[in-house]
């Protein structure tokens, strides 16, 4: 089944998400370059409310036999009072959307470690089966992961048609479960309505159509047994209540079956249920559900849109936002900062610790995702405003506009925009209420005079690279050096896309301390997180975008990069992986980013907790060494322009993941 990138709000986070739409919006566009279109807000209200628990409300109750008794409910999964709830699963168990992540959330931890351990044994759970785990924290003995047909945005007729038998199935596995393991009572939702787009109104007539099938031909085999359609969204338990009069007196179907062989009445209620849902296939009519859907520049960016999205919705007590860019917000941001904190009844406390920075927000679980997801963005428009004066100033080193009669425009901000304008080939811009024309290189002054411009580059003269002075390029892994390559898989981390990083300026500024430095060139490499990796490659390494983990004993630092075969010689060798444990506050991404550059770490020393720059050589405090080290293992550069990032490497998070689980098992 295909990924896609969309998330069908619960209870509560459509509310969250309606309080802070603009917020939220801006936050994925500035960390991952995606686009966040919210729809069907208009139902928040309605949907859900994060201002208290959803309470159970039965709706309808018959019985099928004097055993087997079909109920009808709206309610939280989470708490609803059964032997086993349904999760509606994908092929790979893993729980990271919808109901899924909510289910998983409430019952802990041990829920996704149960459904791994499954998929280490058969690989994948196929569509229209269904697997069974204990569940964990949850108010019941067992969660059955039912597997439904995914569909695309607005299936046309032929691919419901496809698809309804796979979903049919999966209601009559989920029933099969549930006889052999002597479940005494199930809540079943609405199955493949969400994320994975079956319409909500056939999927309610399959779920219901199934189940009487199935007690027809005796699958119940005389036992007790109370089956609950529970969900939590009026839309959905509107579609199922339609189908009251079928569910009380519609045995038509099958009656005239029960004379027949078994064999050939299945053969002919298959036949039947087919041509039903053939004729009853169209798209529901039905409120929407409200929804979030990613759109980026890649799907790496879209999944790490939405598990970002998905850790702001978890609806926590505490939650802790590490981003170093906290240093620059303003004196406007501090009280933005005392306003979120009155809005939303939290207490919003930043920290700075060993190179660390961030903000922790405490409060009432919906409160704090509220109050997060306004931080994220404050935090973003830091970093962007950071990453543009930090890009003024690389550009204002190599390349200089001029005009002899407005000497104003030698500014750095100035010459960058003029600079930007003509790499992306604007014809004319208009700055500061002035008219700059690049095809006769003149400005237009207010009073309609004009000037001449000059375009004078300081070192080498350089052309544009994709309308700008950066860019990246897919490439394919051959393109990573070879013992970097070897390494990785080495220590258990798969490629899965490498981008080739390319920066006219930074190029330029690295040549010129090359000659300075004189020293033969490192490859070395850096993990980073999935927000800053176009950022590095706009403005070079920052200590921003690398604070300080683990034992690293230099206080302020411009850049740390890790030399990675050194750096991983440090652990047991059973344990030859690179340890996530490292990167606590990037569990919740998707990928492991990491960074290949060049550097020039020329004359070194051993570092120091007390150095803000590097140590005088032979007590002269003009001449100072280039960089210092841990023990050859890491190695921090005081210096942007020592470093060059030349390729971003993306590996499989999960295959790491395993591999680092299986050695510590092994170990």
């Amino acid at each position: 089944m295909s990924d896609i990138q969309q998330i069908p709000l619960v209870p509560g986070h459509a509310a969250i998400l309606k309080k802070c739409q603009s917020a939220f919006c801006h936050a994925v566009k500035r960390k991952f370059n995606c686009t966040a279109i919210l729809q069907n807000m208009e139902e928040a209200d309605s949907f859900g409310s994060n201002s208290g628990v959803l309470r159970a409300e039965k709706r309808y109750s018959t019985k099928l036999s004097s055993r087997v008794e079909i109920s009808i409910w709206k309610d939280d999964l989470t708490r609803h009072q059964v032997d086993a709830v349904v999760n509606a699963a994908n092929e790979k168990l893993n729980h990271g959307g919808g109901l899924a992540q909510v289910l998983s959330d409430a019952g802990g931890p041990m829920i996704q470690k149960w459904s791994d351990d499954i998929i280490q044994r058969v690989q994948r759970v196929k569509t229209g089966d269904a697997v069974l785990t204990p569940a964990g924290n949850l108010p019941c003995k067992y969660i059955i992961h039912a597997v439904g047909p995914y569909l695309s945005p607005n299936p046309n007729k032929k691919d419901i048609e496809r698809a309804t038998p796979y979903l049919y199935n999966a209601i009559l596995k989920i029933l099969e479960i549930v006889v052999r393991e002597n479940i005494s009572s199930v809540a079943i939702p609405a199955l493949s309505s969400g994320l994975f787009h079956f319409p909500r109104d056939l999927c309610a007539d399959i779920i219901v159509k199934a189940i009487k099938q199935f007690h027809d031909f005796n699958g119940f085999q005389g036992k007790n047994l109370e089956i609950h359609l529970v969900n939590n969204d009026e839309p959905s338990v509107h579609e199922m209540e339609k189908l009251q009069n079928y569910l009380f007196d519609s045995t038509v179907l099958f009656r005239h079956l029960k004379t027949r062989s078994k064999g050939e009445a299945k053969s002919q209620v298959h036949n039947a249920m087919a041509t039903s849902f053939a004729s009853a296939a169209k798209e529901t009519t039905a409120i929407e559900t409200p929804t979030v859907e990613f759109y980026g520049e890649s799907k790496e960016a879209e999944r790490e849109a939405k598990a970002w999205a998905f850790n702001m919705l978890k609806q926590s007590d505490n939650m802790t936002i590490r981003n170093n860019h906290v240093i620059y917000l303003d004196q406007r941001d501090h009280e933005n900062l005392l306003s979120l904190q009155a809005k939303f009844r939290v207490h919003i406390k930043k920290f700075l610790r060993n190179g660390n920075g961030g903000i922790t927000i405490t409060g009432s679980p919906s409160d704090v995702s509220c109050a997060a997801i306004e931080v994220e963005s404050m935090l973003c428009k830091a970093q962007e405003d950071f990453a543009e004066a930090e890009e003024r100033d690389i550009l204002y080193s190599v390349v200089r506009w001029s005009c002899k009669d407005e000497p104003w425009i030698q500014t750095p901000e100035t010459s960058a925009v003029l600079e930007k304008a003509y790499l992306a080939g604007s014809e004319e811009i208009t700055f500061s209420n002035h008219k700059f024309k690049f095809k006769s290189m003149v400005l237009i002054v207010n009073s309609g005079g004009f000037s001449s411009m000059k375009r004078t580059c300081l070192l080498d003269p350089f052309k544009p690279l994709n309308n700008s002075f950066y860019a990246r390029i897919p490439v394919s892994e051959e393109y990573v050096d070879k013992e970097g390559r070897r390494a990785l898989e080495d220590f258990g981390l798969r490629i899965v896309k490498a981008e080739k990083l390319e920066n006219i300026a930074l190029q330029q500024l690295f040549n010129k301390n090359e000659q300075r430095v004189k020293d033969k060139l490192k490859r070395l490499y850096q993990r980073v997180s999935a927000q800053f990796c176009d950022l590095i490659c706009r403005v070079g390494f920052q200590k921003e975008f690398a604070p300080p983990v683990g034992n690293t004993n230099v206080k302020t630092l411009r850049i740390i990069i890790r030399f990675l075969c050194s750096f991983l010689k440090a652990f047991p060798v059973k344990v030859n992986l690179l340890s996530l444990k490292l990167w606590k506050e990037q569990d919740h991404e998707q990928y492991i980013y990491i960074i290949q550059a060049r550097v020039l770490t020329g004359k070194s020393t051993d570092g120091s907790r007390d150095f803000v720059l590097p140590p005088a050589l032979m007590g002269d405090p003009l001449n100072r060494y280039d960089s210092v080290s841990d023990r050859g293992q890491t190695h921090v550069i005081f210096s942007g322009q020592q470093a060059l990032p030349e390729c971003l490497i993306i590996c499989d998070k999960s295959f790491a993941e395993q591999q680092y689980a299986k050695h510590i098992t092994n170990y």
